[in-house]
């Protein structure tokens, strides 16, 4: 044989120990055991499907505590859960904008007044088209069909001025959102209340709340809410397949880094703070159909809602990370609550005190996958 097929034969190794047998697993069994921890990380960190199953649970036990006090799980029924998703849906359609907005780095505290001044402006602009004081004030509206579609566009318009104000101070004078925000919240409602006189603007067209705030389509779906839905949709779409929604991630995850990739991240930012504007004032079309009514003391808690439901639902709150189908969920719970508690006889101001516990526990469980993942 040649020099170079020569080799040593290594000793026979000595046969495991029943000891050592655990240490020696089958190829298969490996897959199986790397297949399992892959799927138990997936569903550690599934945020949403943890959500949901919280949701179900805080169903179950208000159904429980609901059929204690009437005889009947009272929350269970069907007319009440779809009132919890039309409650749900001015919500839903804030932090849909919202989602896209933390996913940034960014937060607007402004939503709820914002929507104050887009629904009030919207709902004078619909009574002065609508006909004459003396017409509208007798329930008669001559140019209906105007008047409601161009007081939904006032709406929309409003609410992206706001966006836009935002978007202009935080990218040109390289504020903080939060403090922008902030500041812009309480102009907003102060021009509601100067235009109103903190009064609810009256004589608005009771068609709006017939034909779009009360209709149910298919006999059953609250049209409101099947709107959220068709715009959470759109928005996912949005977020997952096309760069809009990538480079907003990017942004989010990395300002610098998307700076370095070519991408125009003050132009962005400001679509961002445009379409939560726009978002807005579809949010106020919806309030206005629903009630036939402006509310200009309510939606003080709005942004924190919208907040906590889009950081409950698994969008980090230091950017990078988003989800619209947690956002969904998260929207629903809050009003869950709500809805739990007035069944139940509970004082409904304890709801300010439950959106304030909702949030601090969605940025500590934010906190938290955020050390995991480092």
């Amino acid at each position: 044989m040649s020099e170079e097929t020569l080799t040593e034969t290594p000793p026979m190794a000595e046969p495991p120990t029943s000891a050592d047998a655990g240490a020696f697993t089958r190829p298969e069994d490996a897959t199986a055991s790397t297949g399992g921890n892959r799927l138990m990380r997936s569903l550690r960190g599934a945020t949403s499907i943890w959500l949901a199953l919280f949701i179900v649970a805080l169903a179950i036990g208000f159904g429980i505590a609901s059929a204690l006090e009437y005889g009947s799980p009272v929350y269970l029924k069907v007319d009440n859960l779809l009132s919890i998703g039309l409650n749900a849906a001015q919500i839903m359609v804030l932090a849909m904008g919202m989602t896209y907005l933390i996913g940034a780095g960014h937060l607007d505290l402004s939503v709820g007044q914002s929507l104050i001044l887009a629904s009030v402006l919207a709902a004078k602009v619909m009574v002065a088209v609508g006909g004459t004081p003396e017409q509208v004030a007798s329930g008669q509206y001559p140019n209906l069909g105007l008047a409601i579609t161009l007081g939904v566009l006032t709406a929309i318009l409003a609410g992206a001025g706001v966006g836009l104000l935002n978007g202009l101070i935080v990218t040109r004078l390289r504020l903080s959102s939060f403090i922008v925000t902030l500041g812009t919240s309480g102009l907003a409602y102060g021009i509601a209340l100067v235009l109103t006189s903190a009064a609810n603007v009256a004589f608005i067209p009771d068609q709006i709340q017939e034909n779009f705030g009360g209709l149910k389509l298919f006999g059953f779906m609250p049209a409101p809410l099947a709107l959220a839905l068709v715009i959470a949709a759109i928005m996912w779409w949005f977020l997952r397949r096309t760069r809009f929604g990538l480079r907003t991630l990017a942004i989010g995850s990395s300002k610098e880094a998307s700076i370095r990739a070519g991408v125009d991240v003050n132009r962005h930012t400001l679509r961002l703070f445009v379409l939560m504007g726009v978002l807005v004032g579809i949010a106020a079309v919806i309030d206005i159909a629903r009630n036939a009514n402006t509310n200009v003391v309510g939606h003080q808690t709005d942004s924190l809602q919208a907040i906590a439901a889009v950081v409950l639902g698994g969008t980090s709150l230091f950017g990078g990370v988003a989800s619209i189908g947690g956002s969904i969920l998260g929207s629903l719970v809050p009003v869950m609550l709500q809805n739990g508690l007035v069944i139940l006889q509970v004082e409904p101001f304890y709801q300010f005190a439950i959106v304030g516990i909702i949030l601090i526990l969605a940025v500590y469980f934010d906190q938290r996958r955020r050390e995991r993942a480092t």
